[in-house]
């Protein structure tokens, strides 16, 4: 069995542990500095976070996720349509699970995909469908083969938009055309994006523009705020989706930590400092995407052009196979650990994780880059 993606990050831990000196590029974890007047937020709520909160999220803070996608968007959402989770997998987790309580339903995944959408859909007992975007088109998705891929036993088609791991961005007529087709063939189209800041050419539209009852979308505080540790995620869907969602998350964890949401609802009352912290991240994402992408193509190396996200999709040297024999080269010769493709059904390409050090990014584009007689 090939190793997976958190066996590579595990081995860097351990070659650190062991006083080796190893740059990390393997996981999408931002680098970057979570707001600054977070920290104060915090000692704000500190002695009212011990009890629980409710099921789905504190009341107020889902109102408050409501009002600002309402804003947004310009559209109407309540706080009965919003679902506070722990980070966007529980979220995730619990929609599919919720999905695919009827026996034999598909689930349509279009690759490269991020790596845990397949393995939810394994564990549920559901049934996964690749739609392939091809390295031709830049990995961008052909909406005709999601279409035709569409059948009875479709529960839901998922997209990831900013992608993770080619960062290519849907644009805003199959925005479109995805919502509607989700409403007349009875699918869930559930749009993970937790990339939603990092928007560098200026092509994001979000789902909830084009909101109906079968889409649902998914956010999180890991990528847009720099707090993967964390776990705080939320979701935009139907108020009877949500509804049963609740019920599952109370059973399965109760609801997510009380001292994130306390804060969050703190750093909500000031929406205009949160679009302010939003740009200074995003700049200083799209400074490291134009830096990688100057790096390879000055190199000649072929890459999927990243139009958001923070990390970027790289093709490995013709001498190598596949990605895992590659990346494993790297980590034992050059000290440096990257994302086989594979783990994202893409075999040939490898994910380097951008939202890290300027001076870090650099040595590790030098390093990677002498496998290509550069």
């Amino acid at each position: 069995m090939k190793p997976t993606l958190l066996y590579f990050f595990g081995k860097v831990q351990k070659m650190k542990a062991a006083g080796e000196k190893v740059l990390g590029f393997t996981l999408t974890t931002p680098e970057f500095p979570p707001p600054a007047f977070l920290e104060q937020e915090v000692a704000k709520v500190y002695e009212d976070s011990f009890p629980y909160l409710p099921s789905g999220g504190d009341f107020v803070f889902r109102q408050q996720l409501a009002d600002f996608y309402s804003t947004k968007w310009k559209r109407k959402f309540k706080e009965e349509n919003v679902f506070v989770g722990t980070g966007g997998k529980e979220i995730l987790y619990i929609l599919l699970t919720l999905l695919l309580k009827k026996p034999e339903g598909e689930i349509v995944v279009i690759s490269p995909y991020w790596a845990t959408y397949p393995n939810m859909v394994e564990l549920l007992k559901g049934k996964i469908k690749i739609v392939k975007a091809l390295a031709k088109d830049d990995f961008y998705p052909d909406m005709d083969k999601i279409a035709k891929a569409i059948t009875s036993k479709t529960r839901a088609v998922i997209i990831t938009s900013p992608n993770n791991p080619t960062g290519k961005v849907i644009k805003e007529k199959d925005v479109k055309f995805l919502a509607d087709l989700a409403k007349k063939k009875d699918f869930v189209l559930i749009c993970d994006e937790v990339y939603e800041i990092y928007n560098y050419d200026n092509l994001y539209v979000s789902a909830l523009k084009y909101f109906n009852k079968n889409v649902f979308c998914v956010f999180s505080a890991s990528k847009t705020y720099s707090l993967c540790g964390w776990r705080l995620g939320w979701s935009v869907g139907d108020k009877d989706i949500i509804k049963e969602m609740i019920g599952i998350q109370s059973e399965a964890t109760t609801s997510p930590n009380s001292i994130a949401q306390l804060a969050f609802r703190n750093l909500f009352k000031d929406t205009k400092r949160l679009e302010t912290y939003f740009a200074e991240n995003m700049a200083r994402g799209k400074e490291r995407r134009d830096l990688a992408v100057a790096a390879f193509k000055k190199a000649g190396v072929e890459y999927a052009h990243p139009e958001g996200c923070i990390a970027i999709f790289v093709k490995i040297p013709k001498e190598f196979d596949n990605a895992y024999d590659f990346c494993t080269e790297l980590l034992k010769k050059e000290k440096i650990s990257m994302a086989p493709g594979e783990i994202f059904g893409e075999k040939k390409y490898f994910r380097m994780n951008l939202a890290v050090s300027i001076t870090n990014l650099k040595e590790g584009l030098r390093r990677v880059l002498k496998y290509y007689g550069n």
